[in-house]
């Protein structure tokens, strides 16, 4: 197919030249009674493009998301626009049954935790490999994948995520081979990975490794609106209508056109120009990682360290300046007007994309420069903290929801079924799932992360003094 026509914007072209008695929804009819503040800071077009799925629609709909099927290689493509997160929690109703197995990465994101939930799955989760050096998760190994498809060979889908917040991407050919083998799909939140497969410097895309369901977050590096993703089918391992009937539970009834003409847009862009543009990203990219290195104290890693990283991520250690990310970040905000993607004990991490200008990058190295100037006295380094286990699970994460609940202190918590998530940052794996017992190690942990300065998401508490366990 010829990648050029956007034919979303050409619908919304031809919308802006219709002067219609607009009896439809929204209640606003294509701005007219839009307060007029708002108007004049987000423009007349954005209202008048406000529209719902009109009859005249649905061709273009149909027809984008079959040329981003074919720009990502894949079977069938659909649009999101309440993000990646409706796109996991589609992939685990549509692979897995109340009571199922299925094998899933430790540092799996909320959404498939909220997922687990509402299929009723039983997780088995994969211990992922890490690199203490830099505190960094590398994901499930091929091994590993193995080993428990060997313990678990009723297993009905395997779910990982690739690439991780710090842009490694793991060994995804053998482990689709491997998961095809015991005869069940691969399902890849790749969330982080819609740019993938547009540069040959950067690692294949989930896609082109075997995977059979993919979720990408086009908005998070690939140029579309916040919230707007897409969700991709290849193969025959997993039908298409089992998308659709979860989609159908899923997705909003009222999906927002200006999300979906910037995913056409966005796939346009990537599909045209997308080689050259990523060309210049990993250009800044290098450049930045080279002069960082040079600055005392500082460390980074690349592809010769990590040769499945996706170098538009950059994720420099702070550890050895004797402070914690959470410091710089707020230092870089709020003084050298830099932000970062994500701060953790010892490092920030930075997404860079097309985006990103000579400027921008030039600012970082400037800050970064300033930084190790304003903290020659800094004190002893800082030691990731070892919290890489995994509880036992007394409850699948549906039983654990809906079982009836109640709030005690953390210490009283110890040998009790968790009804939170508790993920820490870093490494961003979770602690506790629901579901799961809550040991004293746990709690000892969670204590000394919060005295660390490290986040805890998904406490209901955020003091994390009391927690919620099943009664």
């Amino acid at each position: 197919m010829n990648q050029d026509p956007a034919p979303l914007l050409q619908a919304a072209q031809h919308y802006l030249d219709v002067d219609d008695a607009a009896f439809y929804m929204p209640a606003h009819k294509r701005g007219k009674s839009i307060d007029r503040e708002l108007q004049t800071l987000m423009g007349a077009n954005v209202f008048r493009l406000d529209l719902p799925e009109l009859p005249d629609l649905e061709e273009p709909i149909a027809l984008a998301e079959e040329l981003a099927a074919e720009a990502y290689g894949s079977d069938r493509a659909w649009f999101l626009t309440n993000g990646s997160t409706c796109g996991v929690q589609a992939m685990l109703l549509a692979t897995c049954q109340e009571g199922d197995k299925i094998l899933i990465g430790r540092n799996c994101h909320k959404a498939a935790i909220a997922g687990l939930v509402l299929s009723g799955a039983k997780p088995i989760y994969l211990p992922t490999d890490y690199l203490p050096e830099f505190d960094l998760d590398l994901g499930v190994s091929p091994q590993t994948l193995e080993l428990f498809l060997h313990q678990h060979p009723d297993a009905k889908a395997v779910m990982l995520v690739s690439p991780n917040y710090f842009g490694v991407c793991g060994d995804l050919e053998k482990i689709a081979a491997i998961a095809h083998s015991f005869g069940i799909p691969l399902l890849v939140d790749a969330a982080h990975g819609a740019h993938l497969g547009f540069h040959p410097d950067l690692p294949i895309s989930a896609l082109q490794a075997g995977a059979d369901l993919v979720v990408q977050s086009t908005h998070k590096m690939a140029g579309s609106l916040t919230q707007s993703s897409i969700l991709h089918l290849q193969g025959d391992r997993v039908n298409a209508a089992q998308i659709d009937r979860a989609l159908e539970l899923l997705r909003s009834t009222s999906p927002n056109l200006l999300l979906m003409i910037s995913l056409d847009v966005a796939r346009r862009q990537m599909a045209t120009q997308g080689k050259a543009l990523l060309r210049e990203t990993l250009r800044l990219s290098r450049e930045v990682r080279s002069q960082l290195s040079q600055i005392h104290k500082l460390q980074t890693f690349s592809q010769i360290e990590v040769p499945t990283l996706d170098e538009t991520r950059l994720t420099v250690m702070v550890n050895q300046l004797g402070i914690t990310g959470f410091e710089v970040d707020q230092y870089f905000h709020e003084q050298l007007n830099v932000m970062a993607e994500m701060p953790t004990l010892t490092q920030l991490v930075f997404s860079l994309s097309i985006g990103n200008t000579q400027i921008d990058c030039d600012r970082l190295v400037v800050a970064f420069q300033k930084l190790v100037q304003d903290n020659r006295e800094g004190g002893a380094k800082r030691r990731p903290l070892d919290y890489l286990i995994t509880p036992k699970s007394l409850l699948t994460p549906r039983q654990a929801y809906f079982a009836k609940s109640i709030r005690v202190d953390l210490q009283q918590a110890i040998g009790r079924t968790s009804v939170e998530s508790l993920c820490p940052y870093p490494p961003g794996i979770p602690l506790v799932c629901i579901g799961e017992e809550i040991t004293g190690e746990v709690v000892e942990i969670l204590q000394a992360i919060l005295r660390s300065g490290g986040v805890i998401n998904g406490a209901s508490d955020r003091s994390l003094e009391t927690i919620l366990v099943v009664e």
